[in-house]
């Protein structure tokens, strides 16, 4: 099932000014930034696609995109306003960042190009600053809340992630109260998965009742805050209980809902966690290049291809084995590339914490209510 827009996902860097234990992006000390010529190329592309479906969501991701310097974006922005208006595709602009570098003179390109927001805070200081580190170890929390002080003082949306760990799961009251004595009302959380440098998680060795209480307190302080604390996870696994779901829509693991292009030009679709990955079998999942190939070429791009098909045949096997497939539509390939060392499997520890368990909790919340 095609997707209703395209996600495009693009590393201005690969540099990050801090060091979290749980990143999965290597080469996090280069310097390298995009040139504009790569950009414009991948934006020419973009707009030109024959399998590029509008909206297209712009996200700068994949190392922290305030490293670069905002006469980069200035023309950047100028490139896909142009190609816009003369296409008529619509389009959004997104910035995931860790909020540090945040000064006025970026505040006031956010307002000006109505730029979308993410920030990634692990709840409270003593949380966060275990494994939200910068290059000396230490914490960044203070930092951190002093950009999202900037960005509710001049009163810029922003939506907030958080990587639970194992360190966070005594503590889901102090968390919510975080959130929402800080104004923060729109969350989503990951858990710190397996993925490309992070060689671990450490969800494989939790206690599954001591995270089902966690959920469960995330549930119950979301649905008292009447709006006031929103979490992704819930009202994202809900439509399933309401309505009838035969095929899912996934865009992780659908071609062409992403579209993850790196600081070269390099591309590929899927999850854009295998741009990490490097395996010379799968040409380190690269399916082209902006300055040597069409994208619309990616059709033919035999990695492509042979990824596409054992993704679908790990889809297939997920769907004739589990009961949570209206809710998942088949799992991320990048976990199951990374924790089972192939697309053609199922289960894997993050769909377990990440998909099933939240699924469980909602549903014995939502017995509760009808009973």
């Amino acid at each position: 099932m095609p997707s209703s827009r395209t996600l495009c996902i693009l590393q201005p860097t690969p540099f990050c000014n801090i060091n979290c234990d749980y990143c999965y992006l290597p080469h996090r000390s280069s310097s390298y930034k995009m040139d504009i010529d790569v950009f414009g190329k991948i934006a020419v592309e973009l707009f030109s696609s024959k399998i590029v479906t509008a909206p297209i969501d712009f996200l700068w991701h994949l190392g922290e995109p305030l490293a670069v310097p905002i006469s980069f974006y200035e023309k950047a922005f100028k490139i896909i306003s142009q190609l816009g208006e003369g296409t008529g595709i619509e389009y959004s602009i997104t910035f995931q960042t860790n909020a540090m570098l945040i000064t006025q003179s970026w505040i006031d390109l956010f307002k000006k190009y109505k730029i979308n927001i993410g920030v990634s805070i692990d709840g409270p200081a003593f949380i966060h600053d275990k494994k939200r580190v910068n290059k000396k170890n230490r914490g960044t929390h203070e930092q951190v809340m002093k950009g999202v002080g900037m960005l509710q003082e001049a009163r810029i949306p922003f939506g907030v992630i958080m990587v639970v760990t194992k360190d966070s799961l005594d503590y889901p009251d102090l968390i919510c109260d975080f959130f929402l004595e800080n104004g923060i009302n729109d969350i989503g959380f990951n858990i710190d998965e397996m993925d490309g440098d992070n060689l671990k998680s450490s969800f494989e060795k939790i206690e599954d009742e001591k995270f089902k209480f966690f959920i469960q307190q995330l549930l119950k302080r979301s649905v008292e805050s009447n709006g006031k604390f929103k979490v992704r996870e819930f009202w994202l696994n809900i439509r399933p209980f309401t309505a009838e779901v035969n095929e899912p829509v996934n865009v992780a693991n659908r071609p062409f809902g992403i579209f993850n292009f790196d600081c070269y030009g390099n591309y590929s679709t899927f999850c854009p966690e295998l741009i990490t990955a490097k395996n010379e079998k799968y040409n380190n999942f690269v399916m082209g290049n902006v300055l040597t190939d069409k994208l619309d070429d990616i059709l033919t791009n035999p990695i492509y291809l042979r990824v596409k098909r054992e993704i679908e045949e790990g889809i297939e096997k997920c769907k004739n084995s589990c009961d949570y497939w209206s809710f998942c539509g088949g799992g991320c390939p990048s976990n199951k590339y990374f924790e089972n060392g192939t697309f053609i499997s199922t289960d894997t520890v993050a769909c377990k914490y990440h998909k099933k368990m939240i699924v469980d909790a909602l549903a014995d919340h939502l017995e509760q209510q009808f009973s």
